[in-house]
C-alpha cells in the first residue's frame, strides 16, 4: 500500500554530496549535523531519478544498521509516498523500484561482500570498519555505468581523531606521535 507523500526539503548537505565529483565523499559531523539524513535522501532520490543501479547501505552490525540508516532511508520512502510493502524483501534485506535495488547488510566479515557490485555505497558510521574493510567495498564499487553516472562511496561519521584511519588515509590528517 502506498503512503500519502508529504514535502520533504533538501539540506545543504544534500546538495554538497548531490553535486560531489570525487569517488569517496566523507560526511564528517555531529549529532543533529543532518550529514546520514542528507545521504538517504540522495539514495532516494537517486533511486526515484536513475535507473539500472544497485545501492549499497552498511554497517559493521546488522542490529547498529538495524537502528540508523536502514530504519531512516524506509521512512524517508515512505515519507516521499513511495514506499510498496512489496518491494521491500525483508527477508534478504533490500528494497526495490523499478530496475534499482537498495541491499542493506552488515560488513562483521569484510569477505562476504567480495562477488559484489554497487553503483552506490555508504558506509554509515565509517569508522566502526577497518581500513581493509574500507578497501574490500571500495572494490565493489563496479556496477556497469551506463548514464554518465560515476559509482560513489559516501561515508559519514562523527568527527575522528587523529589517529583513526579515515583522517590519517583519506582526509591527510597527520598524527602528532
Amino acid at each position: 500500500m502506498e503512503t500519502e507523500a508529504r514535502q520533504v526539503g533538501f539540506t545543504e548537505v544534500f546538495e554538497l554530496n548531490k553535486n560531489a565529483k570525487t569517488p569517496v565523499v566523507v560526511n564528517v559531523g555531529g549529532a543533529g549535523s543532518s550529514k546520514s539524513y542528507s545521504i538517504a535522501q540522495l539514495f532516494v532520490y537517486k533511486l526515484v531519478n536513475e535507473q539500472n543501479k544497485v545501492f549499497g547501505v552498511c554497517r559493521k552490525t546488522f542490529p547498529a544498521l538495524r537502528m540508523t540508516s536502514m530504519n531512516l532511508m524506509i521512512q524517508l520512502l515512505k515519507d516521499y509516498g513511495i514506499y510498496r510493502e512489496d518491494q521491500h524483501n525483508k527477508t534478504a534485506n533490500n528494497y526495490t523500484y523499478g530496475n534499482n535495488i537498495i541491499w542493506w547488510f552488515s560488513v562483521d566479515e569484510s569477505e562476504k561482500v567480495r562477488s559484489t557490485n554497487f553503483s552506490y555505497l555508504w558506509l554509515e558510521e565509517c569508522q566502526e570498519f577497518s581500513w581493509e574493510d574500507y578497501v574490500t567495498l571500495k572494490l565493489r564499487l563496479r556496477h556497469p555505468v551506463l548514464d554518465g553516472n560515476s559509482n560513489r562511496m559516501y561515508l559519514s561519521l562523527n568527527p575522528v581523531d587523529s589517529f583513526g584511519w579515515v583522517a590519517t588515509k583519506l582526509c591527510g590528517v597527520k598524527s602528532n606521535v
